[in-house]
């Protein structure tokens, strides 16, 4: 998930942003952005793959099969209106764990057989060393003005598929109690050093050319 960053001087020195907005999923490309992307076959078939980004090794071969093993399924009571954005779920799921969030495209042929059941056809997975968990959803009821709501649960499979599910879980309601209603701040520290504390919302992204901190405040 690309965002568009404006960032202004900081008077304590280094940057921070000024203006953010989501751009979708935009490959970044040229120079210093380029980003190289890959796309992992999970099925043999191409029906469903997962995307890998250069600062996200692992390897692709421990997933190959990975949707036919057993399933564990784990719901959050986590619910999001109809028109409601993901954005900041997604962007703590990205920061809070060691896998990041990939964007995982499935064919609808693979929905419709039941093989796997996302979110939505362009599914949002969690990659493990051989498991995976993926988002999904179900009917949440209805909010106090009689609009649907849906709930967010994750998808397990692997190995040890059930205790990342768990993991991805547990997470989402950490964002949904203590983050979920904050704003988000992106820094460029001045001296391109800073600390990650997850408990306060703060995580420190050291990237190649200009490390990046992401602060729910």
């Amino acid at each position: 998930m690309s965002r568009s960053i404006a960032f202004e001087r900081d008077p304590d020195g280094g940057w921070r942003s000024a203006e953010h907005a989501m751009c979708g999923f935009v490959p970044l490309r040229g120079g210093i952005a380029d980003d190289p992307r890959s796309r992992i076959d999970l099925t043999g078939d191409n029906t469903v793959t997962l995307q890998s980004h250069q600062d996200q090794p692992f390897a692709p071969e421990r997933l190959t099969g990975v949707l036919d093993q057993p399933r564990s399924e784990m719901w959050t009571g986590v619910t999001f209106a109809r028109m409601e954005s993901l954005e900041w779920m997604y962007l703590w799921l990205t920061c809070a764990l060691p896998g990041g969030l990939r964007s995982m495209p499935a064919e609808q042929t693979a929905i419709d057989s039941g093989r796997i059941t996302p979110m939505f056809r362009t599914g949002m997975a969690v990659p493990g060393d051989g498991e995976l968990a993926y988002l999904a959803k179900r009917p949440g009821g209805h909010d106090s003005d009689g609009h649907e709501l849906t709930e967010t649960g994750v998808i397990g499979h692997g190995p040890h598929g059930g205790e990342l599910a768990a993991r991805v879980a547990d997470e989402i309601r950490t964002w949904h109690r203590d983050f979920r209603h904050r704003d988000v701040r992106f820094e460029i520290p001045a001296d391109g050093t800073d600390t990650s504390d997850p408990t306060r919302g703060r995580f420190f992204l050291d990237r190649p050319h200009h490390p990046i901190t992401v602060v729910w405040q």
